[in-house]
């Protein structure tokens, strides 16, 4: 099977082109922006292609011959207007596939619903509803997922500084909201595994494991670490206050953090069965596996 995997120099690209390297039942191709991005281990001999979704004429050449296409793309840290820039995307991709006759789109995307949702998290569902909108001529397996826990992730690094660096802390109410975190092992499972899912109708599968508050996950992690860690919620942090705290105890983008904060103003919780009912070899392993795992991964 032909499979081409977009975002291949992202961090759950990076680790999902890795596990389907080791497929045999699988001929692996790479669309990036940048082939300097890409640290190649024994998926080097996957076919390269470099260049951007907004250039048609190269999207065709790049999904020529392929059966299966990975959509991995999400314009977070874009500055401008990434609702337009991912609509574009996003639109100029099912294009591309209808026109090269590719059978299935993989999609990952955030749990949400619209009417609570932050701006980017309604841009990754409309970038679901746009690469799901022909279930005549191409079908779309639409994964959702919520925090994702792994070395590397956004979201663990802000958990991991946090409570490295802060015994007391004075958080948002947000800390609050219902999340379901899951590990990168699990998503990258799950994204492996639908290649060849027997399936023929447009599916959308939430994914998560243990339902939990963002509080919860910052208490459960500090026990892992063997930390001891106090959390006093307060209601006057505005969001982008909060986006500044978080920057400040943790190495990332102001505009990655904001969007995170955004994120978890609402709750992004599983709302369908999909995934047990369609892919029930998998079962997510517990929020403190996943913290063990990525702090060994750190090490390193």
């Amino acid at each position: 099977m032909n499979v081409l995997l977009t975002g291949a120099s992202g961090y759950i690209g990076g680790e999902l082109r890795a596990a389907l390297a080791e497929d045999p039942g699988v001929n692996l191709r790479l669309l990036v922006r940048d082939k300097g991005k890409l640290r190649l281990g024994p998926e080097s001999r996957a076919e390269v292609y470099e260049g951007s979704t907004f250039d048609e004429v190269f999207l065709r050449r790049a999904l020529s011959g392929v059966d299966v296409a990975y959509y991995l793309i999400h314009s977070m840290a874009a500055k401008g207007d990434f609702e337009e820039l991912d609509r574009r995307s996003a639109a100029n991709f099912l294009a591309a596939c209808l026109d090269e006759k590719v059978r299935r789109i993989i999609y990952l995307g955030g749990l949400g619903c619209k009417e609570t949702a932050s701006r980017h998290l309604l841009s990754r569902i409309e970038t679901g509803e746009i690469l799901s909108s022909r279930p005549d001529r191409i079908q779309t397996i639409w994964f959702r997922a919520g925090i994702i826990i792994g070395a590397g992730s956004a979201s663990f690094e802000i958990i991991r500084n946090l409570i490295r660096k802060l015994p007391v802390m004075t958080t948002p109410r947000w800390v609050r909201s219902f999340t379901q975190p899951i590990g990168i092992g699990d998503v990258v499972r799950y994204l492996a595994a639908a290649w060849d899912l027997d399936a023929t109708e447009n599916l959308v599968v939430d994914i998560g494991s243990e339902k939990m508050t963002f509080q919860e996950m910052l208490q459960r992690a500090a026990r892992v670490m063997r930390l001891r860690r106090w959390i006093i919620p307060v209601p006057v942090l505005s969001p982008r206050v909060s986006s500044l705290w978080l920057i400040l105890f943790s190495p990332i983008d102001f505009r990655v953090a904001r969007s995170l904060v955004d994120g978890l103003r609402s709750e992004t919780i599983v709302m369908n069965d999909n995934a047990r009912k369609y892919f029930s070899r998998i079962v997510p392993i517990p929020y403190e596996t996943a913290v063990k795992i990525a702090l060994k991964s750190e090490k390193r």
